[in-house]
């Protein structure tokens, strides 16, 4: 340890500064003052990282990285040069109210951390999850304290970095959930396959490295102090556990039961919320343990999820991430210039680094391998699970406070860390996509469903507005005792409040959990029909949280594992009962996605609360459906759905064909025609006719003719951009989703009262 003589040391006396500034035009300089300088840091660092996050997030590079890179930027190396700049924005004396900002903005990102996560996925996490999260914890471990011994005793070095370097190994063979699951979330790979496992594998890792960390710097301190304290500490740690387990974490029970009520979180529980967090961080201080600890193991007594997890996340995520975080790696990255970095203590550093690197991409490739994972996977998981962030950064900072690590050591195994895991990341973004399970099989179709086979469709729900269309469209469909639809209704819901995606399959006579709270109407609309339809129908209804932006991979892989023939998504306008119109652009984005990638046909159903059966006469029939076959793959499946849906006794179908004179039919589309002719030629409620039309706008004259004539009407996405019929109609499509057709009848330029139904094989 080293010891500080006080009545010997050089005293600097630095100018205090005040507060708040009265402004340029009472001649004072707001450079002069604490807030305005504070603020101004903010400012900078925020722009900075929001514009390297622009740059860097599209290789595949984590929110980490770029923040790492903000903090290097506005130090020493880059923007401390210019002296002018530094001694107005990062004056010596505004160094204590920065670093207080940015611990305080970690202590809260560290919170959300332990909101986030969910502590059941350890026990449900398997045993490959296990095995794989106990040898990246024990490999990396053994191989590189064994690795620095080496070192040691064949490297000649200097003197602080000979004493930190077993330290050093152990700092760098632990591994932390939350780095995981950051850079899962940024790589869009938190719902796939691959980020399930490596969630679970982190967690138990994690756990343990924790474990490991905290006793071993329980044991330093005790070595510090000369007394045996190690006994004391556990039961202080233990005492706050207590405090946090029996009479916080009922206190937030209480709160989230409060709030599932009033549907609204009250600021006096924020506020209170907030009290806890800063109540745990002292308990912490006063254990000897950090500080992030108590408000993070805080974090985990919060219930995740809805209502109160989601609300704690929803108001502080963005602005502590965003704003305030970035000013903790600014001061955390202060002394790092890149010019004076000790080439030698980094090369050897760096060696170390990388031997514990090698121990887990070993530690998780081994066992993956012996549970037969593909290679591909079973590399990525590797480089995944040897990524590090922000709790590494933590770790090291309470090293020094500890004097286990020297600066430049910490500087040298900064720069480490930055370098390597910004070469990590590109890579498994590079090698890994999430829908190459699905994307070589053979795609399923309506079309190629044999007779009197079992129909298998799948919906999804984002609002509950859209259960009825939903039923009444699997009433059109035509369930029966020879030809049964086995139906899959998913409600979506955004993840909010927690860091892993879930799957919930609702099961009857099973309690539902508390994640189905928001299902229920759904769930048991979907049950009442299938008891009204016992036997023609079987519902499956699922839960899935997931982002927005991987929202897709859940649905497709169920249709992939379900071996589902169509996909039926709702469009992502809605319309009330009095005619406005609601927008939800996220739902599109998720449109879009399963569109490309999904492993079967996709329907998207417009609803414009027409598809009821009440809009006919009793002597009349129930559905009246229309379709409009021009050719191709897309209208094919259009026209098979369409002739399941004619089945029904109540239902009419009236196929309208677009010919263009003088051209010949494909064989396929002559034969998709004569298979619907001929049996029903003289059926009363099969109805065809053709259309002669040249071009565009003879196609809107006939569109223009049909105008609410139905309830429904089918047309395929997907034709010709260069036919003559649609030439001009790319420049003016409002929603491509919907390909040209869908576009016309659903455009903002229509008024029409008819729901619509676009088909893609």
């Amino acid at each position: 340890m080293v010891q500080y003589d006080l009545r010997n040391a050089t005293w600097v006396c630095e100018p205090r500064l005040n507060a708040s500034s009265r402004g340029i035009f009472f001649g004072d300089n707001p450079f002069d003052f604490a807030f305005p300088v504070l603020f101004a840091q903010l400012s900078i660092s925020a722009l900075i990282n929001a514009f390297l996050q622009f740059l860097l997030s599209p290789i595949g590079e984590s929110a980490f990285i770029s923040q790492m890179w903000t903090g290097i930027a506005m130090g020493p190396s880059i923007l401390g040069k210019f002296s002018a700049l530094a001694a107005t924005i990062y004056p010596r004396q505004s160094l204590y109210l920065s670093k207080t900002l940015g611990n305080f903005a970690c202590l809260l990102f560290m919170f959300l951390v332990g909101v986030k996560m969910d502590l059941s996925m350890v026990t449900k996490s398997g045993k490959k999850a296990l095995v794989i999260g106990l040898c990246a914890f024990l490999l990396p471990l053994t191989l590189s304290t064994t690795f620095a011994s080496i070192l040691k005793h064949n490297v000649t070095m200097e003197q602080n970095l000979y004493k930190s370097l077993i330290p050093i190994a152990v700092f760098q063979s632990t591994s932390s959930f939350h780095v995981i699951t950051c850079l899962l979330a940024d790589l869009n790979l938190l719902n796939s396959e691959l980020g399930r496992l490596a969630t679970s594998s982190s967690m138990v890792s994690g756990i343990c490295s924790w474990i490991w960390l905290m006793i071993s710097l329980m044991v330093r301190q005790s070595s510090i102090s000369k007394k045996n304290t190690i006994s004391l500490q556990l039961l202080s740690v233990a005492s706050m556990l207590l405090i946090i387990i029996c009479i916080m974490r009922p206190i937030l029970l209480w709160m989230t039961e409060q709030t599932a009520k009033r549907k609204v979180l009250k600021e006096s529980y924020i506020n209170f919320i907030f009290l806890m967090i800063l109540i745990c961080a002292l308990l912490s201080e006063v254990n000897g343990i950090h500080f992030m600890l108590g408000p993070m193991i805080l974090g985990l007594a919060v219930p995740d999820g809805w209502p109160l997890g989601s609300a704690i996340v929803g108001k502080l995520d963005s602005y502590v991430s965003s704003i305030l975080l970035p000013s903790y790696f600014v001061y955390s990255c202060a002394a790092i210039d890149l010019g004076l970095i000790n080439l030698k203590t980094t090369g050897i550093v760096a060696i170390l680094a990388l031997c514990s690197l090698l121990g887990k991409f070993m530690g998780t490739i081994l066992p993956s391998f012996y549970y037969k994972m593909p290679i591909i996977d079973s590399f990525c998981l590797g480089l995944i699970m040897s990524s590090q962030g922000i709790t590494d950064m933590l770790i090291l900072q309470n090293g020094i406070l500890l004097f286990i690590i020297d600066i430049e050591s910490f500087n040298s195994l900064i720069i480490t860390i930055v370098l390597m895991t910004q070469t990590l990341t590109p890579i498994v973004k590079l090698l890994y996509k999430p829908s190459k399970r699905y994307m070589g099989v053979n795609r399923r179709s309506i079309q190629h469903t044999m007779a009197n086979e079992e129909l298998r469709l799948l919906a999804c729900i984002f609002h509950q507005n859209s259960t009825p269309s939903i039923i009444n469209l699997l009433e059109v469909s035509h369930p029966m005792l020879r030809s049964p639809i086995c139906f899959y209704v998913v409600h979506l819901m955004e993840l909010l409040g927690r860091s892993s995606p879930i799957l919930v399959a609702h099961q009857k006579g099973k309690r539902s959990s508390i994640h189905s709270h928001h299902s229920d109407h759904i769930i048991n609309a979907f049950r009442l029909y299938e008891q009204h339809r016992r036997g023609k129908v079987m519902v499956h209804p699922f839960t899935a949280i997931a982002p927005y932006a991987t929202m897709h991979d859940e649905i497709c892989n169920l249709a992939f594992e379900k071996r589902v023939s169509m996909v039926i998504i709702p469009f992502h306008k809605r319309w009330t009962l009095d005619g406005s119109e609601e927008c939800d652009n996220p739902i599109k984005a998720v449109n879009f996605k399963i569109l490309k990638n999904a492993p079967c046909s996709v329907g998207i159903l417009v609803d414009k609360g027409t598809l009821s059966g009440k809009n006919s006469g009793s002597s009349k029939p129930l559905y009246r459906i229309g379709m409009i076959f021009v050719g191709g793959p897309d209208d094919r499946e259009a026209l098979t759905y369409a002739m399941h849906m004619a089945e029904h006794p109540k239902v009419s179908l009236t196929v309208i064909r677009l010919v263009q004179p003088h051209k010949k039919s494909k064989e396929l589309d002559f034969d998709m025609i004569k298979r619907f002719k001929m049996p029903n030629i003289h059926q009363k409620h099969y109805l065809y006719r053709e259309e002669v039309v040249k071009n565009s706008v003879e196609i809107i004259n006939v569109i223009k003719s049909i105008e609410n004539l139905y309830e429904l009407i089918l047309v395929g996405r997907q034709h010709e951009s260069n036919s003559p019929l649609f030439m001009g109609l790319t420049l003016c499509n409002e929603y491509p989703e919907l390909g040209y057709l869908g576009d016309m009848l659903v455009s903002s330029e229509s008024d029409w009262k008819v729901s619509v139904l676009v088909v893609q094989q």
